[in-house]
């Protein structure tokens, strides 16, 4: 298989995969890879997110909302946090250090970055907050199309 194939069949199994990650799952070194993602960026078969010091991959027209999910779950700590409150529905802050076995400010991040991108919600109580996913179908949809079991 070429090399254009192999990072096209990367991105599209891994949505809001990083450049680096590709390098090393690919074994192609960083030029030839930015060559190659540089060709596929024009012929419009992937889209890039671009921030400081991160660009990540994603499959063309994929829509914003699943792209935003695909990223966090491309990070450990925020994917099993998004596991956790998909299988539990709604949990507080120490349930979820608990599970994902994280520091309390590790967990604090985590969750602060995963409301602002409105990807769960949080109900105010007492004495502690309770978390839960904002649209948990379209996280099971994501999971089975590009992270099937």
């Amino acid at each position: 298989m070429d090399r254009r194939k192999t990072v096209l069949e990367i991105v599209n199994k891994n949505p809001g995969i990083r450049f680096n990650e590709i390098m090393r799952v690919s074994n192609i070194r960083n030029g030839t890879l930015s060559h190659y993602v540089k060709k596929l960026e024009d012929d419009n078969s992937i889209s890039l997110e671009r921030t400081p010091r991160v660009t990540r991959l994603y499959p063309v027209g994929i829509s914003p909302e699943k792209a935003k999910i695909c990223k966090y779950l491309t990070k450990s700590s925020h994917k099993k946090l998004i596991l956790f409150l998909l299988k539990k529905e709604n949990a507080t802050s120490v349930e979820i250090r608990n599970f994902i076995k994280k520091s309390p400010s590790v967990v604090s991040v985590n969750l602060n970055q995963l409301f602002k991108e409105k990807i769960i919600k949080k109900q105010y109580d007492i004495p502690s907050n309770k978390y839960s996913l904002k649209n948990p179908k379209l996280i099971e949809e994501i999971l089975n199309e590009y992270y099937p079991k």
